[in-house]
């Protein structure tokens, strides 16, 4: 599935928090799911496969039965849910009968669409007895397979049949090929069937790596210069041998230019956990040049046990070969049972499941020294009841951690508990893991996994280098209801000044309007001048929205339903009251079209203290024409305790309207105006020209390809504008791509930049001083979701999802101190890996 299995924990956390139950809190599957799935493994066809027109074949997936209930064969079926059927049947029986805790190859007869495109098919399970259902902490999520369709697709460079013509070494000096297994300078062996850390053999050769034995040591392989074309991929399937339970390295995609100096295209950090990941990078960048690629496993501290595969890697062209995926694993395939040498075996008793991170999903950003909570949601699937039970720091990077701590409560058989530890950010910027298990009342250490052997972990990326910075002293201020200030110009709905007339609920019921401060059902209250993350007082009137005490609470307001209309907007800014330190919250902007009971969720952000705020500009135009209520809803993540969120001036704004906020439901009215703005654009060749007093300067940028229509007043970017100093562009354009769609007929939305999997930074020379941002951010051909942007190290946008056709307008204001704005995209994971960029303005703040 999409980047592996591996973002399942980020998935699940998004359906926890994301999910909306009426009158009452998101429910999740407890240990009395009947009928409950968890996807283990795409068996064949990884995500991204690609096939030329009509071509046939068949798509395994490896599924557990995680409930109570058997699924018999005369009961149980595999059905079409949603997407592309590729196809198949709309129904497949399943072949055998699959009771608790067992798992199952489940095999499709699939056709690729006869046209080129992304596609995806979505598949659940019926039960004549109970219904539908399938994976996730709710058991109603789908499983899939993702094909891309090209006119032909096939292999322009097969590194494993090559290996022997590629030059061998580590930090001992060269190495032969084949290598001898075992030998302490590292080696390189081709395997024709490698086995990975998923139980699955593969059909397709691959290598195997084995480092230096020394800490850190490494192996890699440099290659003869290949001539990269357009439309290049490199491709592989990575994880570690199976039975490798030690195995902790780090894989990287060197390349080298003639006699120039190496460079990292893309890097991986792996550990035998029980998945896999599937690599696929555009090489684009490198089209037309001569490329020396370099294979690199390094051990990640000691060596031992670092038997790291590549399974399959080559370089995938169009035009090609036509590559045939032959499946190999059929059947039901007995549950792998790892051991680890030199280990206490767990007691058979003492077995836990991982069923989802509650807080932090892996690769949140934050900045060095920060303090946090993680916690995650574990089940007990052991026989024993967990009394004076602990957690325990395993191994990777502690983050200043407790050696051990006890779980507050007993868990018994069946249960599911979260358990919570604080942790600290470490202060030098990087990727970090730290692997953690429980530890039964005897001290024998378990973990998940059929043997109880495997860790769970926590993973965070420290976005800069520095000093653990002090935290603000928390003084709670009292909220009461005030008069709203003067409208803002453009408002045609006022949330502040309507906030009673919306009903507010939480998981305790319908709560008063205004509420009362502290009051552990929830509440919401009017703020005038409140006051900012930053310490600094708002001017604008605000809501203090704090969630039911109770774990993953919420509270939320829905309003009066509104007619939306062409050019609106949700515009706010949102953020912890100032001194909130505890504060960790989603806020969300929910919608139900009125006479429905069907809510949706619009915009998501997870904000935490940290000393920003974000501006939310939010294009309502999908929603056009239809009578809408709006939601406004924030849920705790874990525990509530100082969750005091504030949404500052929120409001539905049209640039075309002037409208004063009605106490009801508004209809807008009046005569139309508007407030002319002084913009002077800049000419700019290689290099903005800046102007740091007089006229307000902004800074426009239209990102496309070479060829795509530059908007008026805007200037080109492309996946090749390279940062120079005093001007602009990307400090490393390696993996970016540009793409136009022709659609829609606007020339700053129908193209942009992207990168499918690794984040990229575009830098601008400035004076120092406040600026505000306005990034454009979607594509008319594909859904993106999960993107992130960071403003000098500092997470401004944390999660921007957009429907395909769907363009969004995120603003926020930064300050620049060093003469130079860094904008870092990425994506967070999720159903798509890649990000896009439409446009960039930035404009001195007043």
């Amino acid at each position: 599935m999409k980047f592996g299995t591996r973002l399942i924990t980020a998935l699940l956390l998004l359906a926890l928090l994301f999910s909306y139950a009426p009158q009452g809190a998101a429910s999740s599957a407890n240990a009395a799911t009947c009928y409950w799935a968890q996807f283990v493994a795409d068996v064949t066809i990884p995500d991204g496969t690609s096939f030329t027109p009509g071509t046939a074949f068949k798509k395994t997936w490896r599924l557990k039965n995680i409930g109570t209930c058997a699924w018999n064969s005369s009961d149980v079926s595999l059905i079409f849910d949603s997407g592309e059927k590729m196809g198949a049947a709309s129904s497949v029986a399943l072949s055998t009968s699959v009771n608790p805790g067992q798992t199952v190859d489940i095999t499709v007869d699939m056709a690729a669409p006869s046209s080129a495109g992304h596609y995806f098919g979505y598949w659940k399970f019926k039960s004549a007895q109970g219904g539908v259902f399938g994976i996730g902490t709710t058991a109603n999520k789908s499983f899939w397979v993702e094909i891309n369709v090209t006119s032909s697709s096939g292999t322009g460079y097969d590194f494993a049949a090559n290996a022997s013509s590629a030059t061998w070494s580590s930090g001992a000096g060269s190495l032969g090929f084949p290598g001898t297994d075992g030998n302490g300078s590292g080696f390189v062996l081709k395997q024709d069937n490698p086995k990975l850390e998923n139980g699955v053999t593969s059909g397709q050769a691959g290598l195997l790596f084995g480092p230096q034995n020394i800490t850190n040591g490494y192996v890699q392989g440099v290659y003869p210069a290949f001539r990269v074309q357009s439309g290049d991929r490199f491709q592989a399937n990575i994880g570690c041998e199976y039975g490798a339970t030690t195995c902790y390295v780090a894989y990287s995609l060197n390349y080298q230019i003639g006699d120039g100096a190496v460079k990292t295209f893309w890097t991986f950090r792996e550990k035998y956990e029980g998945w896999t990941y599937n690599v696929n990078l555009d090489l684009n960048s490198l089209a037309g040049q001569d490329v020396k690629f370099i294979l690199v496993v390094n051990a990640y501290g000691s060596p031992t046990g670092d038997r790291a595969l590549w399974v399959n890697p080559v370089i995938s062209r169009p035009g090609g070969t036509t590559v045939t995926i032959t499946p190999t694993v059929t059947g039901t395939p007995p549950t792998p049972t790892p051991t680890k040498t030199g280990t206490i075996t767990p007691a058979a008793c003492d077995r836990a499941q991982f069923i989802s991170d509650v807080t932090v999903p892996d690769g949140t950003g934050f900045g060095p020294g920060i303090g946090f909570t993680k916690t995650w949601r574990l089940k007990n699937v052991g026989t024993c009841t967990w009394s004076n039970y602990s957690i325990m720091f395993d191994s990777g990077e502690k983050m200043s951690g407790p050696d051990a701590a006890v779980i507050p409560t007993s868990v018994a058989p069946g249960q599911t508990v979260d358990i919570t530890i604080n942790l600290t950010s470490p202060t030098t910027k990087g990727l970090y893991r730290g692997y953690w298990k429980l530890k039964s009342n005897n001290g024998i250490p378990f973990g998940i996994g059929s043997g109880g052997t495997k860790s769970f972990w926590v993973e965070i990326n420290v976005t800069s280098t520095g000093i653990n910075p002090g935290s603000p002293t928390y003084t709670p201020t009292l909220g009461t209801p005030v008069t709203p200030a003067t409208p803002i110009a453009g408002t045609v709905y006022d949330f502040v000044a309507n906030v009673c007339t919306a009903t507010w609920f939480s998981g305790a019921g319908q709560q008063p309007c205004p509420g009362s401060d502290g009051n552990a059902n929830g509440f919401v209250l009017i703020k005038n001048a409140p006051v900012l993350e930053n310490n600094t007082t708002d001017k604008r009137a605000g809501l203090l929205t704090y969630p039911q005490n109770v774990n993953n609470g919420y509270i939320q307001g829905i309003y009066p339903s509104y007619k939306v209309k062409s050019g609106d907007k949700f515009r706010a800014t949102i953020g912890c009251e100032g001194g909130a330190t505890n504060c960790y919250v989603v806020f969300k902007l929910d919608y139900a079209v009125s006479g429905s009971n069907d809510i949706k969720t619009y915009w998501a952000f997870v904000e935490k203290f940290e000393g920003q705020n974000y501006s939310a500009d939010i294009d309502l135009n999908s929603l056009v024409g239809q009578d809408i209520k709006f939601i406004l809803t924030v849920f705790a993540t874990g525990s509530p305790a100082g969750d005091r969120a504030q949404w500052i001036a929120p409001i539905i704004y049209n640039a075309g309207s002037v409208v004063t906020p009605a106490t009801s439901t508004v209809t807008p009215t009046g005569t139309i105006t508007t407030t002319p703005t002084i913009t002077v654009t800049p000419t700019i060749t290689s290099t903005p020209t800046v102007t740091p007093t007089g006229a307000v300067t902004t800074f426009k940028y239209d990102f496309g390809t070479d060829t795509s229509p530059v908007a008026a007043g805007f200037t080109k970017v492309t996946q090749m504008t390279v940062y120079t100093a005093g001007g602009f562009g990307w400090i490393d354009a390696s993996g970016l791509e540009s793409r136009d769609r022709s659609n829609p007929a606007d020339d700053l939305k129908r193209d942009f930049v992207t990168h499918g999997s690794a984040a990229r930074t575009f830098k601008l020379d400035l004076h120092n001083g406040n600026y505000t941002v306005n990034i454009t951010m979607g594509d008319n051909d594909y859904a993106h979701d999960n993107m992130v942007v960071k403003a000098n190290g500092n997470t401004m946008l944390a999660d921007v999802d957009n429907a395909a056709a769907a363009f969004t307008v995120n603003t926020f204001v930064v300050t620049v101190t060093d003469g130079t704005l860094s904008l870092e995209f990425s994506d967070a994971g999720g159903a798509d890996p890649s990000w896009v960029i439409n446009t960039l303005s930035i404009t001195p703040a007043p």
